[in-house]
């Protein structure tokens, strides 16, 4: 299970899912840098879609190891970001020409003195704060497109979607069991090498405990509500990925790990999607 090699023949599927409501005009602690919620997003979605495109690139073409979809919610509306109703291709989604930007200098420190790096990002995503927040909808519309991408005959045998969920959890059409009751739905949804996983990146005001990736039980105690909720909405991650979450975490770190993020650094959240897809190091 979750050993399926990427391939342009059996291509696996990322849904985003990004929150994009009222409150993610608040400001946030996120990394080095004090930010606001829908800043944070912005930043996170676009460093993920480069990320993908970066991943499918080879000298000769882009090749089509993924399926997309980007969903916005907000302001009793669910919106498809990459334009119309469907997934589509990497190579679909290098076409669509983005801005490029920067996004910030950063200091590293080595024993020869500091050097300064600067950082460039293609912007698909700007941040957007308005309304409420339609969670439940949009993850409706995640899961039937996720459903629909793994009864597809050519995928059945893929590596199943990696589905990341954005957000400071402060749903606005559920409660909070509705909104257990859909993600179970969307982690039953399967291909013959595992089930869907889904990540959920929580980006909060309370600094109250540290940054995290993958977090154990006892690194939730003494978290808020949202936290713990969208905890239990994740996946736990199978035991497949023991070993290179324990590579990033630590050796002392022990299973169960939840598939989720807190607060976390760009950098480290990349490395959820390199754990997310973790057979993209067999793409050919």
């Amino acid at each position: 299970m979750y050993s399926q090699e990427i391939t342009r023949q059996h291509r696996t599927a990322f849904i985003i899912a990004l929150d994009r409501s009222g409150s993610m005009q608040e400001s946030v602690q996120f990394g080095k840098k004090k930010l606001s919620k829908a800043e944070a997003v912005a930043i996170i979605a676009n460093a993920l879609i480069t990320e993908l495109i970066d991943r499918c690139q080879r000298t000769d073409c882009l090749r089509n190891y993924y399926d997309v979809a980007v969903i916005g919610y907000a302001n009793d509306s669910v919106e498809m970001l990459l334009g119309g109703d469907r997934m589509i291709s990497i190579e679909e989604i290098s076409k669509l020409n983005p801005k490029s930007k920067i996004l910030s200098d950063e200091q590293q420190l080595s024993e020869y003195g500091s050097t300064i790096f600067q950082h460039t990002l293609n912007e698909w995503f700007a941040p957007h704060a308005e309304g409420n927040t339609p969670m439940y909808e949009a993850l409706l519309k995640v899961r039937n497109l996720a459903s629909e991408w793994c009864q597809k005959s050519e995928n059945r045998e893929s590596f199943p979607p990696v589905i990341i969920n954005i957000t400071d959890g402060e749903a606005s059409d559920c409660d909070d069991n509705e909104l257990r009751d859909i993600c179970s739905q969307i982690k039953r949804i399967a291909t013959d090498d595992g089930n869907v996983l889904l990540i959920n990146i929580h980006i909060s005001t309370d600094n109250t405990l540290p940054a995290t990736i993958f977090p154990m039980p006892d690194e939730l105690t003494g978290g808020g509500r949202y936290l713990k909720l969208l905890a239990e909405c994740s996946s736990v991650m199978p035991s497949a990925f023991d070993n290179p979450i324990r590579e990033i975490k630590g050796q002392g770190a022990t299973p169960p790990f939840f598939g989720m993020g807190y607060n976390a650094s760009i950098i480290e959240l990349l490395s959820i999607v390199n754990i997310g897809s973790r057979s993209v190091t067999n793409m050919q």
